[in-house]
Parts: C-alpha cells; structure tokens; sequence
C-alpha cells in the first residue's frame, strides 16, 4: 500500500513539474559556463603531483602505461579471489606466499595486497610490470591446476617406506 502511495506522489509531482514548464513558469536550462583552463592546468598539475609522489624507492624512467597498471591490478584482484576461494574449499590446499598463513582470511588477502600491489606499480617500470604481468597469469593458472588436480583427502604415507599409499 505504501508503495502505491509513493507511486501516485511520485506521479503527481512530476505531472505537476511537466505542467508548470508547459506554462512557462520553470525555467530548466542551464546556464552556459565557460571552460576555465587555468583551473583546468592547475588540476591537471595536481594530479600528476600525485602521481609522481607515490611510494617510491627506485627512480623510474620509463612509467608503466595506464593499460599495463589496470592489467597489473586486474591480474592481483584475480589471483586474490582464486587463491582465497580455492584455500577455503580445498582441505589440503594452502597459500604458498611465506608473507600470508596458510589459509589466510578475506581481510588477510586484502590487506596483503593492498599493501603489496601498489608498492609494486610504483617502483617497477614498464617492462619489470609486464614480466609481473605474465608472473601473475602463470600464478593463476597454476593455481587453477592445483586445485582440480590436487588429491582432496590428506596424504596418508607408509611409516617404513615413505611411498604414499592414498588412493588419490
């Protein structure tokens, strides 16, 4: 009932914002502004400022462009999702970075990576990014690999002979 209220309202007020522009009473355009390229320069200036003073250790020479950045940020957002999706619904699957446990939590991942990633993109260059870029794409695919390879039950070794005796 509520909700057909909010309807004939919503339907009143605009059927009487039509009829008062009909009449002439409202006045709904906008005035012309012109572009000020000072502020625009200024701007523009503040914001590569920005950029250039990012975490930096290493100075860079050649900058990695915007493509290879969103590929790079794309690619870590990816192997984050896989690896914590795949640690948490596989019993003997574990992180393999030594900087996280072995089944780190959602807040772990992202904190690592928020971390992690942006002191990356900004002390590598372009040609350091794209080698990181194909590290990343074998990463994920490899832990795709593991995951619907790797034996779901523990490992279960013969105490004497050391040979694995699971059915996996």
């Amino acid at each position: 009932m509520e909700k057909l209220i909010t309807l004939f309202l919503t339907l009143g007020l605009a059927q009487s914002l039509q009829s008062a522009n009909l009449e002439g009473k409202l006045d709904l355009t906008l005035p012309e502004q012109e572009f000020n390229f000072q502020q625009i320069e200024e701007d523009s200036l503040r914001i590569q400022n920005a950029i250039n003073n990012r975490v930096r250790f290493v100075k860079i020479k050649n900058e990695p462009s915007s493509r290879t950045l969103k590929t790079f940020y794309i690619l870590n957002a990816i192997d984050m999702t896989t690896s914590f999706v795949m640690t948490r619904n596989h019993p003997t699957l574990k992180e393999q970075n030594f900087l996280l446990p072995g089944k780190p939590s959602a807040a772990e991942f992202l904190i690592h990576k928020s971390v992690t990633a942006p002191l990356a993109a900004a002390n590598l260059e372009e040609g350091q990014m794209i080698i990181v870029n194909w590290l990343l794409g074998a990463v994920i695919l490899r832990n795709l690999y593991l995951y619907e390879t790797t034996c779901r039950t523990s490992a279960n070794y013969h105490a004497v002979t050391g040979q694995n005796i699971s059915p996996c």
